[in-house]
């Protein structure tokens, strides 16, 4: 039984160290910064919903658009799963709710 939980720690690791690479790759090209935000800025707030999802909200963007940042997944190695909003909650979720009906019309 300890060589499966070892293997399994093992490419959790290697699961982690991967998403710290890209990290930090986005990070010095500064592909990241929209949503996530930039090199010390501070969130407003931040609480873990009782779905166990991370949620931050962000100062609003600059020029007033919302943006809503949401990754993770349950076929992971790792339990991430976070959402990440610039703008008011309410138009955030106004929008998030167009796009859940926009992909439920996905042709695939």
């Amino acid at each position: 039984m300890q060589t499966h939980e070892n293997s399994n720690h093992g490419l959790r690791e290697e699961f982690l160290n991967a998403l710290r690479a890209k990290a930090d790759r986005m990070g010095a090209k500064g592909t990241s910064s929209i949503t996530g935000g930039e090199l010390n800025e501070e969130s407003i707030c931040d609480w873990k919903g009782s779905n166990g999802i991370h949620c931050r909200k962000m100062p609003d963007d600059e020029h007033g658009v919302l943006r809503i940042s949401i990754g993770g997944g349950d076929n992971l190695p790792v339990t991430l799963n976070y959402c990440v909003v610039r703008g008011g909650i309410g138009q955030c979720i106004e929008l998030l709710e167009k796009a859940l009906k926009a992909l439920r019309e996905c042709p695939e």
